[in-house]
């Protein structure tokens, strides 16, 4: 619960606490650069191929009835084959499923649906990086916009500046 009476310094103070604990990159969206924004965005868009890919790849070992476990990697298809559990014939063949089934949905990736999951792992980091965008650490049902705004509706954040005593 915010406490709208309290003088600005301590307001100051409270918004100052957010900064060293969240460590935002940027005052809002608009103040992230261009540079962080296409590789934020580049990431999001390789790992959202990479996890489409890769839950097509276990939903066909699943499905042709191999374990998931001894399947993960090459040390665990070792482990299976000396344990017993799967067969070195198994163990190729897990590896052509893999390789079979990674190829066809890569290439088959409906773009419309990455750019989709991209976009949210892009909100998603400016809730989580952005000051004003990021959930209040003293009342997690507001944003410190929120915070602001309740406090004083003429108060905001112009800039901040963060520093630490660790190398980072």
């Amino acid at each position: 619960m915010v406490q709208t009476n309290m003088p600005a310094e301590e307001q100051a103070h409270n918004i100052a606490m957010q900064v060293a604990a969240m460590n935002p990159v940027a005052l809002n969206e608009d103040s992230v650069s261009q540079d962080v924004k296409d590789t934020e965005y580049k990431v999001a868009i390789e790992k959202t191929k990479e996890e489409q890919v890769a839950k097509a790849v276990q939903a066909a070992l699943k499905k042709a009835g191999f374990n998931l476990y001894i399947a993960e990697n090459e040390e665990h298809m070792a482990e299976g084959i000396a344990k017993g559990n799967i067969t070195e014939a198994q163990a190729e063949e897990i590896r052509n499923i893999k390789a079979t089934v990674a190829e066809e949905k890569a290439a088959n990736l409906p773009e419309q649906m990455i750019q989709n999951i991209a976009k949210g792992r892009m909100a998603k980091f400016y809730k989580e990086s952005c000051l004003l965008n990021q959930d209040y650490i003293q009342d997690g049902n507001m944003t410190v916009a929120d915070y602001l705004k309740s406090a004083n509706k003429e108060l905001t954040v112009v800039a901040f500046k963060r520093f630490t005593l660790r190398s980072e």
